[in-house]
């Protein structure tokens, strides 16, 4: 007898399992192939990590719990990844129904609602003492999908910066990133969807920011998303370079790239079966 699991089943489950403080439903070998990658910029450079465990409960004891995760965060979370700066992380907003907050497995969009893709809330990272003469972000976010959806609509973080342009400060607000890519796509699961079995995904989101036009020093910077409820962030890291250089791949790049390697080991394949 095939067993069905439901949008509703699977909000009270997870609500329960977060209640009584056990992990969060995923595989462990998603979490660990979709964690952030080295990122390799040229001139000076600045790196900011936080580690799965430093986004949990146990790191960061006095924070809201389940029931109480509208409540606001007693401080941000600083980077917590070894070579690490000052970057800090913080919510920016609940969700429809609950907040995210520091779970025992990842950071979660909590929730007893069942409707995918709805609001579960905002969190920002800052950075208030960025890199001189910055002219580089890059951003990689590992997230947890809920019934296929992480990222709120599917958008995408956002930076806002502010520079000096030799008279005053300058605020730029919402900049959608030059490139970004998912740069990984790690099963973890499935669940029943209107259109059936769906498999859900965690994913690392790499973006990048050309910021080698602004006119002037950027003072401060900070980076702003939105996840569904009962989303769940692993990762994240932030690096910063005084010298642009693409490190991160559009998507028809990358999907060259998996077609190239496909056709190669096809290749490779099909000689191996004439010489048998």
């Amino acid at each position: 007898m095939k067993t069905t699991i439901t949008p509703l089943c699977t909000a009270l489950c997870l609500a329960v399992l977060v209640w009584l403080g056990l992990a969060i439903p995923s595989y462990a070998t998603a979490v660990d192939d979709a964690a952030p990658q080295t990122i390799s910029l040229t001139g000076n450079t600045s790196f900011d990590g936080w580690s799965n465990a430093g986004l949990t409960a146990g790191s960061n004891p006095g924070f809201p719990g389940f029931f109480t995760s509208t409540t606001a965060w007693p401080s941000a979370i600083g980077s917590n990844v070894a070579g690490s700066g000052d970057a800090t992380l913080n919510k920016a907003a609940n969700g429809a129904g609950g907040g995210p907050y520091p779970a025992s497995g990842s950071l979660y969009f909590a929730s007893f609602g069942d409707v995918p893709n709805t609001f579960g809330g905002s969190l920002a990272v800052t950075e208030a003492t960025p890199l001189a003469d910055l002219k580089t972000i890059v951003f990689q976010l590992e997230i947890g999908e809920a019934w296929t959806y992480d990222l709120y609509n599917h958008a995408l973080p956002t930076l806002t910066y502010t520079y000096n342009d030799g008279t005053g400060d300058v605020t730029v607000s919402g900049v959608a990133a030059d490139f970004s890519s998912v740069l990984v796509k790690a099963d973890n699961g499935t669940v029943e969807m209107p259109s059936g079995t769906e498999t859900v995904y965690v994913n690392l989101y790499a973006l990048q920011w050309d910021l080698s036009a602004v006119n002037g020093e950027i003072t401060n910077f900070s980076i702003e998303f939105s996840g569904v409820e009962h989303a769940q962030v692993y990762a994240m890291q932030l690096d910063q370079g005084d010298t642009m250089v693409q490190v991160v791949p559009e998507p028809s790049t990358y999907a060259m790239i998996v077609a190239g390697c496909a056709m190669l080991l096809w290749r490779m394949r099909r000689r191996e079966m004439v010489a048998i």
